[in-house]
């Protein structure tokens, strides 16, 4: 199997653009039997054990409709995909998705995530026309998303506790980035992602309290005061 051509190169990973080959031979579909890689995906993902046919398969009936970035070390070890998809053109909006090995490079690890999120982000804003990129995940990812607000991507809202078929279900969230934001951060920057050294400043400066804990505290608080005063009226 031939090496992917690199797409963007970054610092500390490059991103490449997925062909039907690298889906047939790769270990790309090995990435979605692995439960440490899709541990906080859906349960949808989990449930049939995947194959390079049916990689191939996905990969036809997506690569249309779905940006799609596969995500290497910089000795081309391949670990992960970053991409985007539910392209709503009224909107000039899109989804921002990412799985990856951490056992891979493991010391680089999380900040090749972080930089495979802003490569792919910038690349959206400058080129694909898109004005808002959406992210969704479990709230047991909160730390991991706090450092995705380095690039912009800030809190929309919280699900609340619900159940289908008497299960319960996972409190999600919605972060979103926009282009304004991008703009603000690139010209304080100069570069949306600058060098490692100074993400990892920004990263160890982040505030010890996140936004998803401080945000469900006033949630509750505001609720439970707000239906008080109604209930008790």
């Amino acid at each position: 199997m031939q090496k992917l051509k690199i797409f963007i190169k970054g610092e500390t990973i490059n991103l490449s653009k997925p062909t039907l080959e690298f889906a047939k031979k790769s270990n790309w579909y090995s990435w979605l039997n692995d439960k440490n890689i899709i541990k906080h995906l859906a349960d949808k993902y989990k449930k049939q054990k995947n194959t390079p046919a049916k990689q191939a398969k996905f990969y036809l009936a997506e690569k249309k409709r779905r940006f799609m970035l596969i995500i290497s070390t910089k000795d081309n070890v391949y670990k992960g995909i970053v991409s985007l998809t539910n392209f709503n053109k009224t909107r000039n909006s899109c989804d921002i998705a990412l799985i990856t090995d951490t056992n891979i490079d493991p010391y680089l690890a999380p900040y090749a995530a972080l930089e495979s999120v802003a490569r792919i982000t910038e690349y959206a804003f400058k080129f694909l026309g898109i004005r808002v990129i959406n992210s969704v995940g479990k709230i047991e990812t909160k730390f991991w998303f706090q450092r995705m607000e380095l690039f912009g991507y800030k809190l929309v809202t919280l699900s609340d506790d619900h159940y289908i078929n008497k299960k319960k279900l996972p409190t999600l969230y919605i972060n979103s980035c926009n282009y304004e934001d991008y703009k603000k951060i690139k010209k304080s920057r100069k570069f949306f992602w600058d060098n490692l050294k100074n993400m990892k400043k920004r990263i160890n400066k982040l505030p010890k309290k996140n936004m998803f804990d401080a945000y469900l505290k006033y949630k509750k608080d505001y609720t439970n005061n707000y239906y008080k005063k109604i209930f008790n009226s």
